[in-house]
């Protein structure tokens, strides 16, 4: 009701055909990761394409979390307050290829807080902090947050150039939720036969991925 509801008042103000625009929902509880609710698209007695289990688009700024995460792991180097660079930044890859990533406001702030550039999502500052931390680091903090995926190594994957679905980012952001505890999202916690007897459970399992203290700055 909320996907319909929003699509509407979008396609509205918009101008739009109703029906124009589609979306994806995932609703899991903090606590046991179970997948409270799934909406693969507006529609729900549709059948076909599942948008939250098979729709992958470039997540963008939803990963830059992961490279503050991996900076604020080493509070000797960093912490909230720790001035980034947010002037322009071009950089040259081994292959020859410039990477000139700009800001959305398409303003550079000059120092920023760490903190403050997380924040309001700058993306040079953000790329400046990632190549300074190394992409692999980076990856080994996806790879604790829950994301299994490959990752292929380039600076672009510190402002996001990867694809992932409704489920993947959930799984990813379970782990923060959590303070730092990783468990796998689950629709399924036992399967039971016709007289209700136990075929098959499937208990929470939970382990520490993240520090807690980090993982809560």
């Amino acid at each position: 009701q909320v996907l319909e509801t929003r699509l509407k008042s979008l396609e509205n103000g918009r101008k739009m055909k109703t029906g124009t625009l589609e979306a994806a929902a995932v609703v899991a509880s903090v606590q046991g990761g179970e997948v409270l609710a799934l909406a693969g698209g507006r529609e729900p007695k549709s059948s076909g394409f599942n948008r939250a289990l098979d729709a992958k688009r470039q997540v963008g700024s939803l990963l830059k979390p992961a490279v503050y995460l991996t900076a604020l792991q080493q509070p000797q180097s960093y912490t909230l307050a720790t001035l980034l660079d947010d002037s322009p930044l071009s950089f040259t890859a081994r292959n020859g290829d410039v990477w000139e990533p700009g800001n959305y406001d398409r303003v550079n702030h000059g120092e920023v807080p760490l903190y403050q550039a997380l924040a309001h999502s700058y993306n040079v500052s953000t790329a400046r902090l990632g190549l300074a931390l190394g992409i692999e680091p980076i990856i080994k903090t996806l790879r604790k947050l829950g994301v299994e995926q490959h990752l292929n190594p380039y600076p672009s994957l510190v402002l996001g150039a990867v694809e992932m679905s409704p489920l993947q980012i959930t799984n990813m952001y379970q782990t923060f939720a959590s303070g730092g505890f990783r468990s796998s999202l689950r629709a399924i916690t036992a399967v039971l036969a016709a007289d209700n007897s136990p075929l098959q459970r499937y208990p929470l399992s939970v382990q520490t991925a993240i520090n807690p203290a980090p993982n809560f700055l």
